[in-house]
């Protein structure tokens, strides 16, 4: 067997595993075993048999997965089988049991009939858990759970009558139910082998059920349900008699392998010398399997009995001994524990951290059992310790007299890292045994912990958020325990300090301000079989980033745990914002849509034929079709191939938006600051860049991650795995760029209103430049800044500026360029003159010239020479688009 798994056993089984009589390992009479012999079906639950069928033990009644999703898990006992829910559609079926005592309770007779199981439930939160949480169920009983709780209820034909009672729903860790009904003492529920509540006398009613007379585990017995439980399930039991609470009691204890082995060895000692033989014990080394999880079954596995060959000569002392040699049975168990959590990969794989919490509950254990058997004077009235310092964690072992007046205890003694009791909770009317224990490596393992998988209810709402370990952990034991108090506002009350131990990553996302940071004063609770995490009589009272001060009423190992979560607007903010673009949108659609038309019925007039018009009509077009594709994307839910298709053509329309507003600002440059080429040269590279260039990258990006189109949330790109980028990068570009022409641009207009100042002493120049800007900064998409700057709640007003502004983007174009353009107005008029010649049959009337003609060389007598598209004036070409100013 392997050496580290030897170490591993020998230090996880050292208490729990062993029971020394005369020398020998033995185990001790499991009467629980006797109580589940007396049973009428045993299904242990650990092995699928055949096509999908496992085995009665004791009834002979095989029962079958119905599905094909089936899981087989690390169980209670052995293994156990997952039910997946909805999504595995998978249930377990034992057969149909009409007319029988467990279909119909009544015909059990005065014994009654009793039903137990192992469950560990994972259905608190699916808005299926009204109906499918956990369901077990036949004609005669059912077990359902809600998201406020969960009810037992029996039911009997021949009186009508239905007994309930209400449960405290089981977490997503294993426990025990058990119940028991007859008719005299009615219904009683027991959890974890203790009575919890029951219904002694039942009510009268006419739903005592449906008639179907299955027995089945994960959904209902109506086969018309179609809703399924999420969750495991192990060692399921039926007595056709009511057990009684210490029949109960005893095959819990059986269960959980309690009653089989004792807690703590009872005769023999060990020396420290043959201590450190057993953790030195070399052994040729098998090959370790390169699958976590494998390792963590082999850990849980039957293969501990091995280790009990270690075990048939050496156990834990169980007379007194020596503090020297106290000393040196803690630092080898510590040196062990060092070498088997440092010859692993454990730190990056949380499925070893159940592991790590049995260690340190071992050794927290052979501490405490170790100074309860230090040696002292019979005489002496000074307290017995001694304390070391390991590369695994420091220690103090304390026993103190009877009757010793000890004002406060303080463990470490020095550092910013303690547990303090006060001294007034100390009774200290019997001989006390403290044990300290700070670990320096343990809060490496505990990086990825599921909120699910903890007892703390505020890590539950989050439960997409993964918990981490932000401080060492400390432990102290007392013996008898202090008395605390139960209130958490009154004393006394233990006092835990603990500096914050952050990687650099933990800092970084502490420190985001689009994150919330949740700590939470946590310990290892092990009132199951496993560490589970939990904050259950434990406040935090104090801190920052840097340090927590708790307080807690009970006593055992504690560290601080860190929950990051991506901060969400709320409700009202996210309704107002919605609001605020829906209303922007529909408005930016109806006036880009008149835009559209005015410049197309205008196309024939000279002035607003030139590139200008042409570049502003197309970045008009792809704000229209963005805008009502935005829309419409809100009506689908993401996932769908419809909502695919609108998040690639939204990624396309909104790139040619920005594209078409490079190019706005390309051309503003060429005419203002810089003219290069001529204007027939330049319509080619502008089309190119205004569709080509949006085209390139959206191949690009759906070649490399289409999934990422339209899968999460809404539709549009994936914000987690970096496809975002494909849209954030070129309008992050472009608004960089647009910045730069506009502060050129802008210096331009300032200088050019200066001179017009010293000149015709116009004293405006202030006002025309920012008129000028407030002209160019729809066309240039500069408003798309407060979007990077609106990442988080503490810039909320940078959210509505966002929203504000770029919803009405399409209404600042056809205010600034449509409706307060003097060109257009102008050309729109002279339109109107032309169709009320036309339309009163008037002919050969010299209409006065067009303003903008006479401005391109057109005499009044004379018909304009007809231009292209492109017009190629070198004044239209070179004059400034402030006509609104």
């Amino acid at each position: 067997m392997d050496l580290r798994y030897c170490k591993v056993l020998l230090i996880t089984t050292l208490l729990s595993a062993c029971q020394v009589r005369s020398g020998k390992v033995t185990p001790s009479k499991q009467s629980g075993l006797q109580v589940l012999e007396t049973a009428s079906h045993y299904w242990p639950l650990d092995s699928v048999e055949g096509i999908h069928g496992f085995s009665d033990k004791i009834g002979n009644r095989t029962g079958h997965v119905k599905g094909t999703n089936i899981n087989i898990i690390e169980g209670m006992v052995n293994k156990g089988i997952y039910l997946n829910g909805d999504n595995g559609a998978t249930f377990l079926h034992f057969g149909n049991y009409k007319d029988s005592c467990i279909s119909d309770p009544s015909l059990c007779g005065p014994e009654g009939i009793t039903f137990s199981f192992f469950w560990k439930n994972h259905d608190v939160e699916s808005r299926f858990a009204i109906a499918s949480g956990g369901k077990v169920g036949s004609s005669g009983f059912s077990v359902y759970s809600n998201p406020h709780g969960g009810r037992v209820e029996f039911y009997t034909r021949g009186d009508s009558k239905t007994w309930k009672a209400k449960i405290k729903l089981p977490g997503p860790y294993w426990t025990h139910v058990l119940f028991t009904w007859t008719q005299t003492d009615g219904l009683k529920v027991y959890i974890n082998g203790t009575f919890s509540v029951g219904d002694p006398r039942g009510n009268v009613s006419f739903n005592y059920g449906d008639p179907f007379a299955d027995l089945v585990i994960g959904t209902a017995n109506n086969q018309r349900y179609g809703h399924y439980a999420t969750g495991a399930f192990d060692e399921f039991v039926i007595w056709e008699r009511a057990l009684s609470p210490g029949d109960v009691w005893l095959y819990y204890k059986a269960a959980i392998g309690e009653d089989v082995l004792s807690t703590f060895p009872t005769e023999a000692s060990i020396t420290a010398s043959s201590a450190i033989y057993i953790l030195g014990t070399t052994e040729t080394p098998q090959p370790v399997s390169t699958n976590p999880s494998e390792e963590v079954e082999r850990l849980h596995d039957p293969m501990r009995l091995e280790a009990l060959d270690f075990l048939q000569t050496f156990t834990l002392p169980n007379k007194t001994i020596h503090q020297e040699t106290a000393n040196n049975l803690t630092q080898s168990l510590l040196r062990s524990v060092d070498e088997v959590i440092t010859s692993s990969d454990w730190r990056d794989n949380d499925e070893w951290s159940p592991v790590v919490s049995g260690l340190v509950e071992t050794v927290d254990n052979v501490m405490l059992h170790m100074a309860s058997k230090l040696q002292s004077s019979p005489d002496s009235e000074a307290p017995l310790s001694i304390g070391g310092k390991s590369s695994v964690a420091d220690y103090s072992l304390m026993k103190i007299p009877q009757n010793y007046n000890l004002f406060s205890y303080r463990f470490p003694t020095q550092g910013k890292s303690y547990i303090s009791v006060p001294g007034e909770a100390l009774t200290m009317q019997s001989q006390t045994t403290i044990v300290g224990l700070f670990y320096h490596k343990m809060h490496n393992y505990y990086k990825k912990i599921s909120p699910l998988q903890t007892r703390i209810n505020e890590a539950v709402d989050f439960k997409d958020h993964k918990i981490q370990m932000a401080s060492h952990l400390i432990s102290l034991k007392v013996e008898p325990s202090p008395t605390l108090s139960i209130n958490l506002s009154t004393e006394p009350l233990i006092r835990i300090v603990l500096t914050h131990q952050l990687s650099k990553e933990q800092q970084r996302q502490a420190l985001n301000q689009s994150n919330k940071v949740f700590l939470y004063c946590a310990f290892l609770d092990y009132s199951s079989k496993e560490g589970v995490w939990s904050n259950e009589g434990c406040v935090r009272a104090d801190g920052n980033l840097s340090f927590s001060v708790c307080l807690c009423n009970h006593l055992t190992n504690f560290a601080i745990l860190m929950q990051v979560v991506p901060m969400e607007l709320s409700k009202a903010h996210q309704v107002a914002l919605s609001t605020i673009s829906y209303i922007g949108c529909s408005i930016s659609i109806f006036c880009l849509a008149i835009t559209l038309v005015t410049f197309a019925v205008l196309s024939s007039v000279s002035t607003i034929r030139n590139q200008r018009y042409h570049i502003h009509a197309n970045l008009a077009f792809a704000i229209l079709v963005a805008q009502i594709l935005l829309l419409i994307s809100f009506r689908f839910n993401p996932g769908t191939l419809p909502c695919k298709i609108l998040a690639v053509l939204l990624h396309f329309f909104f790139l040619c938006a920005f594209a078409w507003m490079l190019v706005e600002g390309l051309h503003l440059y060429s005419m203002v600051v810089k003219v290069f080429g001529s204007e027939g040269s330049k319509h080619f590279y502008y089309y190119a860049i205004g569709w080509g260039s949006p085209l390139v990258i959206c191949v690009v990006s759906m070649t490399s991650s289409l999934d990422s189109y339209g899968g999460i949330g809404n539709c549009w790109l994936s914000l987690k795995n970096g496809a975002i980028w494909a849209f954030v990068a070129p309008a992050l570009f472009v608004i960089m760029v647009n910045i730069g022409i506009l502060i050129a641009v802008t210096r331009i207009i300032s200088r050019i209103s200066a001179e017009n100042y010293k000149v015709h002493g116009d004293a405006n120049s202030v006002k025309l430049t920012t008129k000028a800007v407030a002209v160019l900064l729809p066309i240039l998409g500069i408003s798309w800044i407060f979007g990077v700057l609106a990442v988080n709640d503490h810039s909320l007003l940078f959210q509505y500026t966002f929203a504000v502004f770029n919803s009405l983007q399409g209404f600042f174009i056809f205010l600034f360029h449509c409706l307060l353009n003097s060109e257009v107005r102008a050309a729109f008029k002279h339109k109107t003159q032309v169709w009320t010649l036309t339309s009163s049959s008037i002919r050969n009337i010299n209409v006065k010239p067009f303003n903008s003609d006479i401005m391109n060389g057109n005499k009044g007598s004379v018909t304009p020479t007809k231009m292209n598209t492109w017009d190629k004036s070198t004044n239209s070409a070179n004059r400034i688009d402030l006509s609104a100013v």
